[in-house]
């Protein structure tokens, strides 16, 4: 049955049917968006296969495969123009003609296979902007589990991660961008996030919270915003932080972690014990990724490669959110909210304990 989407995602692919599939529109839909990147990869049996990613973030791979396909003419990886697609089909070939302005190539292929993988994201840490980067962090992975929602609907996440997606909708979270654009714009405030995370504060025991998301949906705006963010970084709202840490965690952790091969493998896991070594030598208590030692905490977070169409210069890292002061028992990052005698930052390594003599 043809419907106004159909119609819309046709006229950006000629050559689409109603009766194609899933697969189909999502590529319909890279035309659309004018996302189109194409990779090969030969697989351990030698064969040549095609891909276009669809969408790959901390928490999702997906991306289209062509299988048995071969290519005819070339494809210009760096083109800054509008690309355009035509769908043919030959008998129980199909073929996909590609234009990028005068240049033309041809994937020619017998099926077309969406690629869907989830993976837990919570041990991600990526750091582009300096300061309270424990909010910043919490913002990232929210966003992660939003646009596994945005771009695949809502049939991709588990029960707790369609309510996490609430906290993308409330302005003063977001406002803790992990990027140096701000995310206004990127999604829409609503009800439904005032009441989420006024849900979160009472769940957390911090009423004045609470109180003060009140006075805020009663008078919304940029400024109200900005100072009920600003509230977020106080010590009173470590049990707000540590709540929701905590339910995307558990949300995370019903996915599988990454698994590169056997090799690799292998060397991420000797990498997280050779940290756990170290800081258990310097008098360091817990097991990775959270330690501490007196007025000390050191949580390990992780920067992954995708298990497909990466970047080869892009490899395993781990970065060090480091708490330093009179911090409450219990606690994670709480160096980081603003206090008297609290310091939080992001290390790249562990070379600071070992400089100016510091234990």
């Amino acid at each position: 049955m043809e419907t106004e989407r159909y119609r819309e995602l046709a006229a950006c692919l000629p050559g689409l049917a109603p009766d194609m599939g899933e697969a189909w529109e999502r590529l319909a839909e890279i035309f659309e968006h004018q996302v189109f990147e194409l990779y090969s990869r030969h697989e351990a049996h030698g064969e040549e296969n095609f891909y276009i990613p669809y969408m790959m973030n901390d928490a999702l791979e997906c991306c289209l495969k062509f299988q048995n396909c071969s290519m005819t003419g070339r494809y210009l990886p760096e083109y800054p123009g509008e690309v355009s697609g035509e769908l043919i089909r030959e008998g129980n070939r199909n073929a996909l003609v590609v234009r990028q302005g005068e240049q033309v190539f041809t994937l020619w292929f017998e099926h077309l296979q969406l690629i869907t993988n989830g993976y837990s994201y919570h041990q991600i840490g990526h750091f582009w902007v300096k300061g309270q980067e424990q909010w910043r962090q919490l913002v990232y992975m929210a966003g992660t589990i939003y646009d596994k929602y945005e771009y695949l609907g809502e049939g991709m996440l588990n029960p707790l991660e369609k309510e996490l997606t609430a906290l993308m909708e409330f302005a003063p979270f977001r406002f803790w961008s992990p990027i140096r654009e701000s995310l206004e714009g990127s999604y829409e405030d609503t009800p439904r996030g005032m009441e989420y995370m006024k849900k979160l504060a009472l769940e957390a025991g911090d009423r004045s919270f609470a109180r003060l998301l009140c006075l805020y949906e009663k008078l919304p705006g940029s400024w109200t915003a900005k100072f009920v963010s600003a509230r977020m970084n106080v010590p009173k709202r470590e049990k707000l932080y540590r709540l929701i840490r905590q339910k995307i965690e558990e949300a995370s952790s019903q996915y599988p972690a990454r698994d590169y091969g056997e090799t690799m493998n292998e060397n991420i896991c000797q990498r997280r014990k050779a940290v756990e070594r170290f800081l258990k030598s310097r008098g360091f208590q817990g097991e990775y990724p959270f330690f501490w030692k007196k007025e000390i905490q050191i949580l390990a977070a992780e920067e992954h490669p995708f298990t497909m169409l990466e970047e080869e210069s892009f490899h395993f890292r781990i970065q060090f959110m480091v708490s330093t002061g009179k911090l409450p028992e219990g606690g994670v990052n709480s160096g980081f909210f603003k206090g008297r005698h609290r310091e939080g930052r992001i290390e790249k390594s562990l070379d600071f304990l070992t400089e100016n003599g510091a234990s």
